[in-house]
């Protein structure tokens, strides 16, 4: 605690969202996550239900960029929280009831490279830490563009042949899975997601993402 203190003062932490010296993301700020709100896509909704816990947009948005593309570590585990919470609206009864086993969507490896590692693999990592349930890195990304700016058939063009089922990673038996991401956007990565577990006979119950454009 002491030594907390002391980098504190040496090194300020400043909110990702609105950039006032605190915690990584101050108690105002964190109100701008809720409960999962169900998402309409198109590719997307005839496969699985999919919820986001906030818009993508305003601080939400400030602190998710800050995690992603700016290397803000210190804010996982707040959002690795707030998904947590997340589930266990989502899956009632928590891990007790039946085993969940979070999926995160991957990424490619050069943007892991520049994001400091598989940024969702972390936060659903802190989620499952915190809620009792499993991670499972069954699906893995070869190749192909940044999705930033593209359509949805470029974007499901840019996966096609590229997102593939990881065996090694298969969930345990049972499990009532859940593929997480970051931002659903036209629902084209969620959707290849969701096919690639169920061609290999992996059922999904759900799709969570921290933000979903409107």
């Amino acid at each position: 605690m002491v030594l907390r203190l002391l980098l504190n003062l040496l090194l300020p932490t400043f909110c990702a969202g609105c950039e006032n010296r605190g915690a990584a993301v101050c108690a105002g700020c964190s109100t701008a996550w809720g409960s999962p709100t169900e998402v309409f896509r198109a590719p997307l909704a005839a496969l699985a239900p999919a919820y986001a816990l906030a818009r993508y947009a305003g601080v939400a948005k400030r602190t998710l960029i800050a995690y992603k593309e700016r290397r803000r570590r210190d804010v996982a585990p707040f959002l690795g929280r707030m998904l947590a919470a997340g589930l266990m609206t989502l899956l009632p009864g928590g891990p007790r009831a039946s085993p969940w086993c979070l999926v995160p969507a991957p990424s490619r490896r050069a943007a892991s490279r520049v994001r400091g590692g598989p940024h969702v693999l972390r936060i659903a990592s802190e989620a499952a830490r915190l809620t009792g349930g499993y991670v499972a890195p069954a699906l893995a990304l070869t190749g192909g563009r940044d999705a930033v700016g593209l359509s949805r058939a470029e974007r499901t063009a840019n996966l096609e042949g590229r997102l593939r089922f990881a065996a090694a990673g298969r969930p345990p038996p049972g499990a009532r899975v859940v593929v997480v991401d970051d931002v659903i956007t036209t629902g084209a990565t969620s959707a290849a997601c969701v096919t690639a577990l169920k061609n290999a006979g992996v059922p999904v119950v759900a799709v969570l993402a921290l933000l979903a454009t409107v």
